[in-house]
């Protein structure tokens, strides 16, 4: 009897134990127009790393095919104005390309505000 009570009990707390990790979901990390034009502006300060860009520009943001857009074009303006230095991690130039990509940002931003 105490055999088979344990096994029940055994059966029951991982059942329990696979219910729960099925219920858990992956948290998302999910970036809005706001946060990405703060992070656009503090880079062109020059009050970002390279930390703060990474995260800036390296996730996805398939929630938002206009904000996407603008990532995939700071990614574009990476490749080609990058210079990592301290405290601007752009060239002259670079840092003039997303000026622009932030103007597009405010577009947006105002865009998105007309329609609520």
């Amino acid at each position: 009897m105490t055999i088979l009570l344990t096994i029940i009990l055994s059966f029951l707390t991982f059942a329990l134990i696979v219910w729960a990790l099925m219920q858990m979901r992956t948290p998302r990390f999910r970036m809005g127009r706001r946060d990405f034009l703060k992070g656009l502006e503090d880079v062109i300060a020059g009050q970002a790393d390279d930390n703060e860009w990474r995260v800036l520009v390296g996730y996805p943001m398939r929630h938002d095919p206009e904000l996407e857009a603008l990532r995939l074009e700071c990614l574009a303006i990476e490749e080609e104005e990058y210079s990592g230095g301290q405290p601007f991690l752009f060239t002259e130039a670079g840092i003039e390309r997303l000026r622009e990509q932030r103007r597009q940002l405010l577009a947006l931003i105002a865009q998105e505000k007309e329609l609520l």
